[in-house]
């Protein structure tokens, strides 16, 4: 199982050091990201209620569903793994497209404002795992 590499990530010593606290609240924001990607990946692939039902509301079609899902369910999983930065630095912005794309589509359909805090959260999230990512999980060296 991939979650505990999590866990596992080392302090570094440096300007952008790694604390407990950071620690914690990386994990905190990657598992909520990665674990409701997850759900909402296979929720897509198998066209499940309530996800399948917003996105026919909103004017996609329902392949489009699997399409979002195999995605969803590869960022997930990739954002858990050990390694991988480049990668990981895809899926971050894919997952930032496709929220980011959720929200514009709920505004542009005149959805109420309500149904843009799913996506506004997990924005908030994403932003959080991807500045608080250990070194380990980062492109090149840190600015300092």
């Amino acid at each position: 199982m991939v979650i505990p590499a999590i866990a596992l990530e080392r302090p570094e010593a440096g300007p952008r050091s790694a604390s407990p606290a950071r620690g914690r609240a990386y994990c905190a924001c990657t598992l909520f990201v990665a674990l409701t990607a997850l759900g909402a990946g296979v929720m897509d692939i198998l066209h499940l209620q309530p996800l399948f039902g917003l996105l026919l509301h909103l004017g996609y079609p329902s392949y489009f569903a699997t399409v979002l899902g195999v995605w969803k369910v590869l960022g997930a999983i990739v954002l858990l793994a050990p390694r991988y930065p480049l990668v990981k630095e895809w899926a971050y912005a894919g997952m930032v497209i496709d929220y980011s794309s959720a929200a514009i589509s709920h505004w542009a359909s005149g959805d109420a404002a309500t149904s843009l805090v799913g996506p506004i959260v997990s924005i908030a999230a994403l932003m959080g795992s991807w500045y608080l990512r250990p070194r380990s999980r980062r492109l090149g060296p840190v600015p300092s």
